[in-house]
């Protein structure tokens, strides 16, 4: 498990265990139905709120906002596009 240790040195892991605990749940609802692709599902659940907060955040800066996510602008670009079409990207023209 992965854990973050803030600038007064708090330990802080309550987005992971918050994760864990949502994967055991849905590993329970399922109850041992054929999972296929887990890994994609809890990412793009995890991703997609992930970028649009960000690029709030960062009031649809994308530049401050792909630092902040620590990937490149044309990353953030194309993740922004395949989660939310033309919203948060927009198009030249």
């Amino acid at each position: 498990m992965t854990t973050i240790e803030n600038k007064a040195g708090i330990i802080d892991d309550s987005l992971s265990k918050s994760v864990e605990l949502t994967v055991h749940n849905h590993l329970q609802v399922l109850n041992n139905k054929d999972i296929v692709d887990l890994h994609k599902l809890v990412i793009e659940e995890i991703e997609m709120p992930l970028y649009k907060a960000v690029i709030e955040h960062c009031r649809y800066n994308q530049c401050r906002a792909a630092i902040l996510l620590g990937v490149s602008r044309g990353t953030l670009r194309a993740r922004l596009k395949y989660y939310f079409g033309d919203q948060y990207v927009g198009t030249r023209g």
